[in-house]
């Protein structure tokens, strides 16, 4: 994490009260390598597109509904609430570290470099995950309107397909995004019409919620145990609002606007999938079958506006998908890419990740990775498993930055933050709360993964990283020894 350690905390102001997002990362002491092509607005569609709303409550919604019936709704209204916390940590923090790394530089820099580590780790096994639990969803749909299509092979040709488009410059992929974006936010407010319109549920099923036995009966025994346990997949639904911070480096303008950027693609995020939930939940015809139904949103659209109606729902949702899948990949690069450039890998591959196409002015090789691992893992994997241990782990990096988001106003108060986040220290301390309680309700399968992941991570840091004072560089600066030791390694490596 490159740094210049004669720099104290940020207090110089740059046209008043505002400072450049290049200027911001130059004085983290990075060098401006990618291409600042994406407007505010660029960067939203970018970062809706990677959370995709239609694609994620159409295919972990119903996930949620398998653990807590029409809890479900119940789940994702705490997750909002914790969401909007989480957001409000990440907008002041993003604005403060606007660097592709997104989430790792942010706590390097406030909990100490092995903690950040443990966070760039997690965030990479997610950057393998997550594309392909979207994925996974593609080939399904696509079997509903053609049948005898390969579910997991049709998945895997869309992961091959978005790779491709993540090696292209930013300015082209946001283009499409936009598109896709407008179009899957008209398919979402289409929904929540529709369920509003065809209500056949009372509103209780949402204030006091069933779900279905293992004998196949309607039962209302869903208690909080089963909503808490739910609330993690509803986090990983509205999760992705913090990738504003990882495109900062390609966004024009003010170091501001990526706290902006956090908070409107939260709060897209969270009204488009919440309230169309709660609309197809009361207009399910029967609420037993909605509920053992392997697709329940197609259940409901299928019950009101017929075979066709779901055509066209399920041609929307393949095409957001696609955009999807796009769009993370284009995240987990320019991550990647911030890893390499950080030395968190050796020589070889850290010089490898920082390639950038003189072309596209993309990271080309980092795009192909991410491309490469999540098809892999899209062709063998099961949705469920992927969903509920990525869940957890985005949990745990939530619950960091929430403490980051308190250590940082209490040891460097006078850090000049271009977007501040009003209530403090309310936000962090309520995401603290509610990713404590919602963790102690989680699988122990789930939280073994996460240990693992620890586990691995800390043998790597102590074995590799460690000895290597020109790996993995402190963020608060190194002695002026060390900084000649990592200039003679580096002109060594190349």
């Amino acid at each position: 994490m490159a740094t210049d350690p004669s720099r104290g905390p940020r207090t110089d102001l740059e046209q008043g009260s505002h400072i450049s997002g290049e200027r911001e990362l130059e004085h983290l002491g990075y060098k401006q390598e990618l291409n600042r092509a994406l407007s505010l607005v660029g960067n939203v569609a970018l970062v809706v597109a990677s959370i995709t709303p239609a694609t994620v409550l159409l295919i972990i919604g119903p996930v949620a509904l398998t653990q807590a019936g029409t809890g479900a709704f119940w789940a994702y209204l705490l997750a909002g609430a914790i969401a909007v916390c989480m957001a409000l940590c990440f907008a002041e923090l993003g604005s403060v570290y606007p660097t592709a790394g997104g989430q790792y530089p942010i706590v390097s820099r406030v909990l100490g470099k092995q903690v950040g580590f443990f966070v760039m780790l997690s965030y990479a096994v997610l950057g393998v995950f997550v594309p392909a639990s979207i994925a996974l969803g593609f080939g399904p749909y696509l079997a509903t309107i053609l049948p005898g299509v390969g579910p997991n092979l049709a998945s895997t040709a869309v992961v091959v397909a978005a790779t491709g488009v993540a090696t292209l410059s930013i300015s082209d992929n946001a283009w499409v995004t936009k598109v896709i974006v407008t179009l899957e936010l008209i398919l979402l407010g289409g929904l929540l019409v529709l369920g509003i319109s065809s209500i056949r549920q009372p509103i209780s099923v949402l204030f006091d919620p069933v779900a279905v036995s293992q004998a196949g009966s309607v039962t209302t025994t869903v208690g909080l145990a089963l909503i808490f346990s739910a609330v993690t997949t509803g986090l990983f639904s509205y999760s992705g609002y913090e990738v504003a911070i990882t495109f900062s480096e390609e966004t024009q303008g003010e170091a501001q606007q990526i706290g902006r950027g956090v908070m409107i693609a939260a709060t897209i995020s969270i009204l488009f999938q919440l309230l169309p939930l709660a609309a197809v939940i009361l207009a399910a015809p029967n609420l037993g079958e909605f509920l053992r139904a392997e697709a329940p949103f197609t259940y409901v659209v299928e019950s009101v506006i017929g075979p066709t109606g779901n055509v066209i729902v399920t041609i929307g949702i393949l095409f957001a998908i696609f955009a999807a899948v796009q769009s993370l990949i284009l995240a987990f690069a320019r991550f990647l890419y911030a890893t390499g450039r950080d030395r968190a890998w050796p020589a070889v591959a850290s010089g490898s990740l920082t390639k950038i196409s003189e072309r596209f002015t993309s990271p080309w090789i980092a795009a192909l990775v991410v491309g490469g691992l999540s098809a892999l893992l899209t062709f063998f994997s099961d949705v469920a498993l992927a969903v509920t241990f990525i869940g957890v782990l985005i949990a745990v990096n939530y619950g960091l930055i929430a403490v980051s988001a308190l250590v940082s106003r209490i040891r460097r108060p006078d850090l000049h933050r271009p977007w501040r986040m009003p209530l403090w220290p309310v936000p962090p301390l309520a995401a603290l709360i509610g990713v404590g309680i919602v963790l102690s309700q989680q699988r122990a399968v789930d939280l073994a993964i996460v240990a693992g992941i620890v586990a691995a991570g800390a043998v790597y840091y102590v074995l590799f990283l460690r000895p290597r004072r020109s790996y993995w560089r402190d963020p608060e600066g190194l002695s002026a020894e060390a900084q000649e030791e990592t200039a003679q390694t580096e002109r060594q490596n190349g």
